[in-house]
């Protein structure tokens, strides 16, 4: 288990914004003594519990992903691998820790919507647009035609539901695919691709079409829910103390109960498909245990000493300074956490290897990273001005759709893919805590974490784009060498 790679991950993840909010602490927005060292306890908490989980996802989860992908593969029954793709997406979603955040953010600001629905819904939607994206591959149809085609269907609803409902089901669908599903989806989709005897662009796309699921899957529970009025004020640091003991045994509880079913599911798989050796099992099973203790520690570090110290920055830097200032933090937050995002570190690597090296995995990162920076600043502007959610989902949305039709497909599947892991477990806890600050209420408040997701969409396209014209110009090139020779 490479926990000590894992650790330096984390702490490339985690360090920088603890360093950010250190030093705000010392000049700009002191945090008092309970709240700075809950945050330390907090900061640490994360690192540990995430470097934990991740190491127990490698040795435990991702040698699931893969030989499932393969099974299926050479199996060649379309509604086994339908059925067996609708009950991994459902179960890793429930078991999700970036979902569990957003579901507990979600109903302490707004107590008409339970948390435990919240995830339910957004997990039965990435089961079945899981199942949509298998489809597609195995069908080979075009990714462009499958967005256009859904996307139609997400501005319709989110139409019909406001601004409120909209940015909590856009941020719902960034959060699913976090550092527990991207394993799972990513090797399904790599094992079902290579099925087809296509080429690499196939490879990618299905995390981009499975994160469509939960954002028409909010929005069909928002229209048949009652209405609320979805504006509760954002406690922004104002929560009192909480005790240390409650949080975790409430996190205990609440994920145990999320990773039951998944547990369940691999345990069935091993006897019934996948037969791993006995040794293997065992490695398996401890790293599940990894993986369960170390999403305990995080989601305890994330309650007890991150989510309201967020919060209280942005509430106290917006009130009390410049909202340039703001707009700068958020441009500095975004570029800094998404660059070690450990989701986008394993997307970026299987880009580099499925391409044989023609996409270099740096390039793409500084793509991604641009793209989430101007998100988290326009997220900012947008919640300073009190400008309409909708306005970004269709502008955004609607532009990287018709990129889609002159982007490379390679590049549309990547794209599409980066949205989905660009939003993972500091963008869910940090930033949405410190948006929700800086707005004050629900309504404002949500949608953060659904800009970061869209962002990648247009800057991984405007990076197939100029690919494209650079090989045509080397091509070009090349002939006129031939021809003057």
């Amino acid at each position: 288990m490479d926990l000590l790679g894992k650790l330096k991950e984390t702490l490339l993840s985690v360090l920088p914004i603890m360093a950010i909010v250190l030093i705000l602490n010392f000049t700009i927005t002191p945090l008092g003594a309970d709240k700075l060292w809950r945050f330390i306890l907090g900061g640490v908490m994360l690192i540990l519990g995430l470097s934990l989980f991740l190491a127990g996802t490698d040795i435990g989860m991702v040698p699931v992903g893969e030989k499932l992908g393969s099974v299926l593969a050479h199996k060649r029954n379309v509604w086994f691998m339908l059925t067996v793709g609708f009950i991994i997406g459902f179960a890793v979603t429930m078991a999700e820790p970036d979902v569990s955040v957003l579901a507990g953010q979600v109903h302490d600001l707004n107590p008409s919507i339970p948390g435990n629905t919240l995830i339910l819904m957004i997990a039965l939607g990435l089961g079945i647009f899981v199942d949509i994206g298998l489809l597609r591959t195995v069908l080979k149809v075009k990714l462009k035609w499958v967005l256009f085609a859904f996307y139609s269907i997400v501005f319709i609803l989110v139409a019909f539901i406001g601004q409120s409902m909209a940015s909590i089901s856009f941020d719902a669908s960034g959060a699913t695919t976090g550092p527990l599903a991207v394993p799972f989806i990513l090797a399904l989709g790599l094992g079902v691709s290579a099925s087809t005897k296509d080429d690499s662009d196939s490879s990618f796309g299905l995390t981009g079409v499975a994160s469509i699921g939960p954002i028409i899957a909010v929005a069909f529970m928002a229209m048949l829910a009652t209405k609320s009025s979805g504006s509760a004020a954002a406690a922004a640091g104002e929560s009192g103390s909480i005790s240390f003991i409650s949080v975790l045994l409430e996190t205990l509880g609440e994920t145990a109960l999320g990773f039951a079913p998944l547990f369940a599911i691999i345990m069935l798989l091993q006897f019934t498909m996948l037969h791993f050796p006995k040794i293997k099992l065992k490695n398996i099973l401890l790293g599940i245990l990894y993986s369960f203790i170390g999403i305990v520690i995080f989601l305890t570090g994330v309650s007890y000493g991150f989510v309201e110290v967020g919060m209280y920055l942005g509430k106290t830097i917006s009130r009390n300074f410049s909202p340039v200032l703001v707009v700068v933090l958020a441009l500095l937050f975004g570029g800094i956490v998404v660059f070690a995002e450990p989701a986008v570190w394993v997307l970026t690597r299987q880009v580099e290897t499925v391409t044989a090296g023609r996409i270099k995995r740096s390039m793409v990162m500084i793509f991604i990273c641009m793209g989430v920076a101007v998100a988290v600043a326009l997220a900012m502007v947008r919640i300073l001005a009190g400008i309409n959610y909708l306005w970004f989902v269709f502008i955004g949305v609607g532009l990287s759709l018709l990129m889609t039709l002159v982007t490379p497909s390679l590049f549309t599947g990547i794209a599409f893919d980066s949205g989905g892991v660009a939003s993972g477990p500091m963008s869910t806890s940090f930033l949405l805590s410190f948006a929700l600050g800086v707005s004050g209420t629900a309504d404002m408040g949500f949608g953060l974490v659904g800009l970061i997701a869209i962002s990648p969409l247009i800057a991984i396209q405007i990076l197939g784009i100029i690919f494209r014209l650079k090989e045509k110009k080397s091509k070009k090139e090349v002939r006129n060498a031939a021809a003057s020779e």
